[in-house]
């Protein structure tokens, strides 16, 4: 009788456990639908109100304004960017923690792609009164990938790179190598920064930063750098970063396939 009072005890025991581990994975299952359901309404929130004023901005600037104008307008859409890129971050490393975010590889000319954004990042640096270095030779052939995911990543090094940096060079290069059918590309972005902290791993992390020292004093939300590592994990590829003796260096390596337009 025992061994019976025994065995239901233990089946009770184990139909409880069930019960509740699949309450708690139910319980999962709507928290990440109500996650998802969330992102996609700020994402709709968020973004059209950013393009109408980018858009209204535009307007202005093309009805001629007179110069002090013309700079407020300058201002007022340089913020509006900035404003747009990290509403836009913020969703994108959401949608990488949820394995959201959505990629589309196809058969790409990288050169112009990477062009425009040396430009982007040359602008910056000027702004800031630094020097800017690249060298990013052609490739012979299209590659299969997301150009614009990729250079994503690349923008937020860039930008990182450029915000903590006071003076000198920035640098931005691609060395390249054919593998058999494949393409073996590492980028390579070097600042003059304060360098890295002992600790630096953490800032792989979302939302993390130096507390005290220059980078503190930079600001910023500390999305760049883990939205970088998780776009070009998600691609396929390896991201890291290297002390110099003045500065950083962040690199990306990431093997691509060629094909023929």
């Amino acid at each position: 009788m025992m061994a019976w009072v025994t065995l239901f005890s233990v089946v009770t025991a184990k139909s409880r456990i069930i019960r509740e581990q699949k309450r708690a994975i139910e319980a999962e299952q709507r928290l990440r639908k109500a996650q998802e359901s969330f992102m996609d309404n700020a994402h709709h929130e968020l973004r059209t109100p950013l393009q109408i004023l980018a858009s209204h901005l535009q307007l202005l600037q093309d009805m001629d304004p007179r110069p002090e104008q013309e700079q407020i307008l300058g201002l007022a859409q340089t913020t509006a960017t900035h404003l747009g890129r990290l509403v836009q971050g913020l969703l994108d490393l959401s949608s990488l923690a949820h394995g959201t975010l959505p990629t589309r590889m196809t058969l790409s000319d990288l050169g112009p792609h990477l062009a425009r954004l040396a430009r982007t990042a040359e602008s910056w640096a000027g702004a800031k009164g630094l020097d800017f270095r690249s060298d990013l030779p052609a490739l012979p052939r299209p590659l299969y990938c997301d150009a614009t995911r990729l250079c994503q990543s690349l923008e937020s090094l860039l930008d990182n790179a450029v915000g903590f940096t006071d003076r000198g060079t920035i640098s931005f290069t691609m060395t390249t190598r054919p593998e058999g059918a494949n393409w073996h590309l590492r980028f390579e972005i070097e600042d003059q920064g304060p360098g890295l902290p002992p600790d630096w791993e953490r800032l792989l992390h979302p939302f993390e930063q130096e507390e005290k020292g220059f980078r503190r004093q930079r600001g910023g939300l500390g999305i760049g750098l883990p939205l970088a590592a998780g776009i070009i994990d998600l691609l396929g590829g390896h991201m890291g970063l290297e002390r110099l003796p003045l500065g950083t260096r962040a690199w990306v390596e990431i093997l691509l396939e060629e094909g023929a337009l």
